[in-house]
């Protein structure tokens, strides 16, 4: 499925370290760390073994830089399979918050690049369409996305010879948050011009011509989307949505009515606790985005009910794109010893933020549920259950007399167990680091080395010395450096360490 090429094979350590993680996989282990140090090829291994596994593929990088400096690597592994950029799509991003100190509230601003939410589109479409995909990504693969189903049934499939009205797909492209084309043209935008259709994709760089003869559509014309450079014909097309957050909106009468009951019983709650002017405020702010919803079916803050939208529970797992993959995935962390205190730390910012929010009228409770995965729900999404079993090991290592403690690990234990189940047991996942923290290491079912650079080269041996004072011994050290490679000499010229230590002391006495 995946095709690995490159003009060059593993070499140092890499061979054993490719084999000893196929080996981990086929024994039934889930879980490896690849200790590689700096320099020694780790993202070459990695193609290796996501050929071998031949399984769509997450890899989750701390930063967007080294997120885009890997895709660009994997690009170039796999030019005949689909690699993917999925990172924070806002170039400027100021969120919704409130400061109560100084009685301040802050709408949200943001400033969107087009140009990664059509890779992260990208991403989504491929996942629901084909295998051999591998997503790179940062720490925003922890939040929400629309559902995976109503996303993928959203679609609009057309072909070519087929008859079809012109206001019927006008109409499902509006759906799907498709714009018409009224000044600049971006993806995710259509123009229809008498018997023809411009549709420029949300997913990728191109532009659909349909060409229709009354109702029945010719042929579907590909051309490149920036310069309409002809790059030929194709007998179907599926066009996906424009939008991450597409909400299934068939059911917006019972939301809608959801939503007012959630506002009547916040309202009560704020004039019982003699808080009027909070009362006044998430009234206004509710029956407005009411209003906009029943007019255009859309409201910016949308995301903030998808508790209704998605049909979750208080508190169940919010949808991101851990459920557009497969349960049988592979998950690699970059530079775990990074990115894992990242992921770990991430939700409860968001958290301290809406808080706020609900706790001073401008957003309902449920706006609590519009967020990032947390640390124990990310383990279970990729069928870790490192909590539980930490949890499972204080217990039995907990003595009899301590009943109290006893019960309240018994009862966060059924907490985890019931809220958390794994729902991707077939995960397999590899912490990538030269530096390891504790959590990998305790969590790993085995700690791979790559020591050996391809080249064969090793780091120079470095000698620490104690720091006393001791400069007889430092200027001798000097001297054997300075024997061993001459050329340093001309760097010392006119210095002399006697001298430099004397001018020190002669300052400090003056």
């Amino acid at each position: 499925m995946f095709n690995l090429q490159s003009s060059y094979s593993p070499a140092g350590d890499q061979p054993k370290a490719i084999a000893e993680i196929q080996q981990a996989f086929l024994d039934g282990k889930k879980k490896v760390t690849l200790l590689g140090a700096t320099g020694t090829g780790k993202t070459f291994t990695m193609a290796n073994i996501i050929e071998h596994v031949g399984k769509p593929t997450l890899v989750i990088s701390h930063n967007k830089t080294l997120a885009a400096q890997l895709a660009t690597e994997f690009k170039h592994f796999f030019p005949n399979n689909a690699v993917h950029y999925f990172v924070s799509y806002f170039d400027y991003y100021q969120p919704e918050s409130y400061l109560p100190a100084q009685g301040l509230y802050i709408e949200k601003e943001a400033t969107i690049n087009q140009e990664i939410e059509m890779y992260r589109l990208g991403a989504m479409s491929s996942l629901l369409s084909r295998d051999d995909v591998i997503i790179v990504a940062s720490a925003s693969s922890l939040y929400g996305l629309g559902q995976k189903d109503h996303f993928k049934e959203s679609t609009i499939y057309l072909q070519a010879g087929k008859t079809y009205q012109r206001e019927d797909i006008k109409r499902q492209l509006l759906k799907i948050q498709y714009k018409p084309i009224q000044g600049k043209i971006e993806h995710g935008m259509f123009e229809i011009q008498g018997e023809r259709i411009d549709i420029f994709s949300s997913t990728e760089k191109d532009l659909y011509r349909l060409h229709f003869n009354e109702d029945i559509l010719e042929f579907i014309e590909i051309r490149d989307a920036t310069t309409f450079e002809y790059k030929g014909k194709r007998e179907y097309i599926r066009i996906w949505p424009a939008t991450q957050f597409l909400q299934n909106t068939e059911d917006l009468a019972n939301i809608i009515q959801s939503m007012d009951q959630e506002k009547e019983v916040r309202v009560k709650e704020f004039l019982d606790a003699k808080m009027p002017i909070e009362a006044e405020r998430i009234k206004k702010r509710v029956e407005y985005d009411i209003r906009m919803m029943r007019e255009t079916g859309f409201v910016n803050g949308i995301e903030n009910y998808s508790l209704y939208f998605d049909k979750r529970e208080t508190g169940e797992v919010p949808n991101t794109i851990f459920d557009y993959f497969p349960d049988d995935f592979l998950l690699i962390i970059d530079e775990s010893h990074m990115t894992i205190p990242q992921l770990q730390a991430m939700p409860a910012g968001d958290k301290a933020r809406k808080t706020n929010l609900v706790k001073y009228g401008f957003r309902l409770p449920s706006a609590l549920d519009h967020r990032p995965l947390n640390f124990p729900e990310l383990e279970c999404k990729v069928g870790r259950t490192g909590y539980t079993a930490k949890i499972k090991k204080d217990i039995d290592s907990m003595p009899e007399t301590d009943s109290k403690t006893y019960k309240r690990l018994e009862k966060h234990l059924g907490k985890y167990d019931r809220e958390f189940l794994p729902t991707k047991k077939d995960a397999k996942t590899i912490f990538l680091s030269a530096t390891p923290a504790q959590y990998e290491l305790i969590t790993s079912e085995q700690i791979i080395e790559q020591i050996i650079r391809p080249t064969g080269l090793l780091d120079p041996i470095t000698y620490v010395y104690p720091k006393s004072g001791d400069y007889n011994m430092l200027e001798s050290s000097i001297e054997t450096l300075t024997k061993k490679k001459p050329h340093l000499e001309e760097f010392l010229d006119g210095y002399t360490l006697k001298e430099a230590v004397e001018e020190v002391f002669l300052e400090k006495d003056e």
